[in-house]
């Protein structure tokens, strides 16, 4: 906790010293104890830029319509640009920023902090990819719930890498996650509510093992310190191992319309617990076999009380 709060620390710094700027063309550095020459700042337009300046090989690097880039050489050293063209992804240009800094802190020289660099803009030109549509409230639940499994439950028993190919995302899937030979369904709900809604008829239908994970939230007022659909996101993304899982989540975090959006913040939650319940062929539900051909969509409420039998006490 004391890491995350440290990084969105971080993160908010940055916003507050971009809006500080009121000079085109004037950087300070990030700081001075990073290892390279990282310098926040507006350039000649008066667009948020990250400048870097040191002894790197420059290689072909492309931005987005929302991203720019610019590289050169002076005599002195080697310039890489990364400036704002839209404003309206302020709030997720500043993580892309928090992310480069805090990454790039240990990297043992020039070259390499080019690579990496250059490795993040990459991974992260896809959030950047289009305008997102705001995500209302339940739709901010939802993806915090299956983050909250991925990460507090998902990643410790099956591993990082195959807990995110099992992850279904905005897939054409009807579980949350897929394994060989195990599914779960996550269900986020409001705290105190009787009943999980079923959306189709395929949910809980296998021929394999499954789970249905019901995930409680309170919400809470925007200064309490709880769980944001950001604050899970950046924690997340600082979990990888590799630059091809990371590039990975980002894709399929802004295939959900995702983004590091300051108005999402102001959902604040408590989750409460995980529960996970056992779905056998005892367990209530409706599936499509079960069906007349001529109903061909159903959604139905299960009362949670009725299924408490198969909770699982681990």
């Amino acid at each position: 906790m004391k890491i995350l709060k440290k990084r969105l620390k971080t993160m908010n710094n940055i916003r507050k010293r971009f809006k500080e700027f009121f000079r085109n063309g004037y950087f300070t550095r990030v700081d001075d104890k990073h290892i390279l020459d990282l310098y926040l700042g507006l350039n000649e337009k008066g667009q948020y830029t990250l400048e870097y300046r040191g002894d790197f090989i420059i290689k072909e690097v492309k931005g987005s319509g929302v991203i720019g880039v610019s590289q050169g050489t002076t005599s002195k050293y080697s310039y890489l640009l990364i400036f704002l063209k839209d404003t309206d992804m302020f709030d997720t240009f500043c993580a892309l920023i928090e992310d480069i800094i805090d990454t790039t802190r240990s990297c043992p020289d020039n070259p390499s902090g080019y690579q990496v660099v250059t490795n993040r803009l990459y991974s992260w030109k896809k959030m950047f990819s289009s305008k997102k549509k705001k995500m209302d409230e339940s739709a901010i639940m939802g993806l915090i719930g299956e983050l909250y499994f991925l990460d507090n439950y998902m990643f410790p028993k099956y591993g990082k890498t195959d807990s995110l190919n099992s992850w279904s995302g905005q897939e054409l899937t009807h579980k949350d996650f897929s394994l060989e030979d195990i599914w779960y369904e996550v269900k986020s709900i409001h705290s105190g509510k009787e009943t999980v809604k079923i959306s189709s008829l395929e949910q809980l239908q296998s021929s394999n093992y499954g789970e249905l994970v019901i995930i409680p939230m309170e919400r809470m007022s925007p200064a309490f310190n709880g769980v944001t659909l950001s604050k899970l996101a950046n924690k997340i993304m600082k979990e990888f191992d590799s630059d091809e899982d990371l590039d990975k989540f980002i894709s399929k975090m802004s295939e959900q319309g995702f983004s590091f959006d300051s108005e999402t913040d102001e959902y604040v939650y408590q989750v409460v617990s995980i529960d996970r319940y056992a779905v056998n062929t005892d367990f209530p539900k409706i599936i499509r076999i079960e069906m007349p051909p001529a109903i061909v969509q159903a959604q139905y409420d299960i009362s949670i009380t009725s299924i408490l039998p198969f909770l699982i006490n681990e």
